[in-house]
């Protein structure tokens, strides 16, 4: 109501995963949707098959793949005192970990992975989608978003250059 040519983009942590929620938005006036990160091609297909054609859809391509569903993260406030939804997340999940017995103060463990280097078994692996653009377009995704928070310059623009080539 109070500036009606703005353009509403619904962000990933809204959580669209399906195509009610997605039309849903488009009906209380979005023009684009930042589908969840864990949202499988098939159903991205679904999405653009059952919703409105004037809803552009985005979909993450290349970056962290959050542990939380769609980046809902309270461990990076919890344990850093910063707040990822709010863009500042200290990436705990990417944090070493190791393992303390109750019974034994002091005495760390490994947990397992990489021997001598501790585990992050949190750290889901990154996502990384430039062999499956084509399929991605075909299925509808109009924009392509590629993580750069705590990322160098230097890194987001060869990341860009990459994913730019590809399409």
């Amino acid at each position: 109501k109070v500036a009606p040519q703005v353009e509403r983009h619904i962000s990933t942590q809204t959580g669209i995963v399906n195509f009610a929620a997605a039309q849903v938005c488009w009906e209380l006036g979005a023009k684009r949707v930042v589908l969840a990160r864990e949202v499988p091609l098939s159903e991205i297909q679904g999405i653009r098959e059952n919703t409105d054609p004037g809803l552009e859809l985005e979909a993450f391509v290349h970056g962290a793949m959050c542990m939380s569903v769609s980046g809902r993260c309270l461990l990076s406030q919890y344990l850093a005192g910063r707040d990822p939804n709010r863009g500042d997340c200290a990436q705990p999940c990417r944090w070493r970990y190791r393992l303390e017995e109750e019974s034994a103060p002091g005495v760390y463990r490994e947990i397992g992975e990489i021997p001598g280097q501790g585990s992050y078994l949190l750290n889901a692996g990154d996502l990384r989608m430039i062999e499956h653009i084509g399929a991605l377009a075909a299925a509808g995704v109009g924009s392509f978003k590629i993580e750069g928070r705590a990322k160098s310059v230097y890194y987001a623009a060869a990341v860009t250059n990459a994913y730019r080539i590809a399409i």
